[in-house]
């Protein structure tokens, strides 16, 4: 049995065979790092820690498209009832709804904290949900449309 003496050299070769192939399995998007969907709007951050004595917070809602709006964009919004932040005694919200104004690609939901509403060393938890646009070919990002926020003193 003869040996194969230039073994990398056919690796490699090989190698190069298939990373150049496997191209046309890609569409532009992913090989060009753009997103080809359809509009959508999402949280971020999807979770963040917040001591109540800051006074405020935020939470940004982004729009994943291809281009901006030309018109604006209103984004309704509501806490969940799995939160153990109460309205009113944690938190003030200053609407159910933002507005993205067009051309923008972000806007932020200013949440107000209320100090001393926590006990030292425990925590509640706000979980604010985009429930949809006023706009129908504008989905929600389903694995980005809730936003957890650990409220602590």
């Amino acid at each position: 049995m003869q040996k194969i003496k230039n073994y990398p050299l056919v690796f490699i070769l090989l190698l190069l065979l298939m990373v150049t192939g496997c191209d046309s399995l890609f569409d532009t998007g992913d090989t060009e790092k753009v997103y080809d969907g359809p509009p959508q709007v999402a949280f971020f951050p999807l979770q963040r820690e917040v001591g109540a004595g800051a006074g405020s917070t935020w939470v940004q809602v982004q729009l994943i498209a291809t281009a901006a709006r030309t018109s604006d964009l209103t984004i309704n919004f509501s806490a969940d009832g799995a939160s153990t932040a109460t309205a009113g005694t944690h938190y003030t919200l200053p609407s159910s709804s933002v507005v993205l104004p067009a051309g923008q690609w972000t806007v932020n939901i200013n949440i107000s904290l209320i100090a001393g509403s926590v006990p030292a060393g425990q925590e509640v938890l706000l979980i604010l949900n985009l429930d949809g646009t006023n706009q129908g070919d504008v989905e929600l990002a389903e694995n980005l449309k809730r936003s957890r926020i650990f409220i602590t003193e």
